[in-house]
């Protein structure tokens, strides 16, 4: 890509981070840790956030002394040519799976509450493409749109009715499920808080990096509160047993909420949520092919295209649930504990040879 082009400022770059790490799955969050620390969850959610706040510090760490050499370079760098293509193979491939996995989500809750008429390869090709050309743009274009996405999430603040309408027992008594349980649901919070780890593609085009410190822990605390709100909100509203009756619980929070004026206020909440998917497939679309244009060298609006078929064909066969379950309960633990390996690695490296 033409650097000069694509240059974000630190702002951008924590706009870009949410918007990969804040998506849809955030309707079925409380779900899942549900399952295992009860009415506690919401402590599961909060520990949790301790994953991306050890990517974003190993990352500032590393920007410290290579701010202008992004993960896919230093990886080739300090491990050699053949060791570190297969690393930055597997480490472009999660963002791909991502991709794949949020558009088999859109089908699925498209079908359910927005267009239940169409067929899920015409959901599929709607929003690929529009993921596909929002991602052959500028990063810093798709820095501007994540900026002006990420003002949906106000939305969230209608939420807060929760507090009036719902039950304050429904979380009581704190720790009552056991720290144990609370700790066994952070391994399911790991899957959800993903995304952090795109700061190592995007820092090199950072104009700015001495921000980049408190801009991305900034987008931690407003990231991490968005999930968190999300599971507290959803449990003190519903509790643990009406929650798991939906697979998204989180839209039961909003369908109850009063506006004057407003029929449904679901409506508006669903409007924003398809923004929110379209700007995630985006981010994940655009990573697959930056990672993609370190082996092959091509521009990247070409990339897009080449890829665009097989990104509809996988996607739509992924919008089988049983089958997208079953391949993210084997990635989603592999590759956080690939990630969480190679970045520690990494930075004890450069922390032995600073100037390599």
């Amino acid at each position: 890509m033409n650097k000069q082009k694509n240059l974000i400022n630190s702002s951008e770059l924590g706009s870009l981070l949410i918007g990969f790490s804040v998506g849809p799955a955030f309707l079925r969050f409380s779900n899942a840790l549900v399952e295992t620390a009860g009415h506690d969850a919401w402590i599961s959610a909060i520990i949790g956030l301790t994953y991306p706040l050890y990517v974003i510090l190993i990352a500032n760490f590393i920007i410290a002394r290579h701010p202008t050499d992004g993960i896919l370079l230093l990886n080739k760098k300090y491990f050699g040519n053949l060791l570190g293509n297969i690393i930055n193979f597997i480490f472009i491939s999660q963002f791909t799976l991502v991709a794949l996995t949020v558009t088999s989500d859109f089908v699925n809750l498209s079908l359910t509450y927005i267009v239940p008429f169409l067929s899920p390869l015409k959901i599929i090709i709607v929003a690929i493409s529009l993921g596909a050309y929002a991602s052959s743009n500028d990063l810093n274009v798709l820095g501007r749109m994540n900026k002006l996405i990420n003002l949906g999430y106000l939305i969230v603040l209608f939420s807060l009715v929760t507090i009036k309408d719902g039950d304050i027992s429904n979380i009581q008594p704190i720790f009552g499920t056991g720290l144990l349980n609370i700790i066994k649901a952070n391994k399911i919070t790991a899957y959800y808080y993903t995304g952090w780890e795109s700061i190592f593609l995007l820092y090199p085009y950072v104009v700015d990096p001495k921000s980049i410190k408190e801009k991305t822990l900034k987008a931690v605390a407003i990231g991490g509160t968005i999930w968190v709100w999300a599971v507290f909100s959803t449990i003190i509203y519903l509790g643990v047993d009406i929650l798991p009756k939906s697979y998204w619980s989180y839209i039961f929070v909003f369908e109850s909420i009063q506006v004057p004026v407003i029929n449904n206020f679901r409506y508006i909440f669903t409007f924003v949520w398809v923004l929110i998917v379209i700007r995630v497939i985006s981010n994940y679309y655009f990573a697959s092919v930056l990672g993609i244009n370190e082996f092959i060298k091509v521009d990247i609006k070409k990339i897009s295209i080449y890829i665009y078929p097989f990104m509809v064909f996988i996607a739509l066969i992924l919008s089988n649930n049983l089958l997208k379950e079953s391949i993210l309960s084997v990635a989603s633990p592999s590759y956080i504990i690939f990630n969480l390996v190679l970045f520690t690695l990494l930075a004890l490296l450069i922390s032995f040879k600073p100037k390599y």
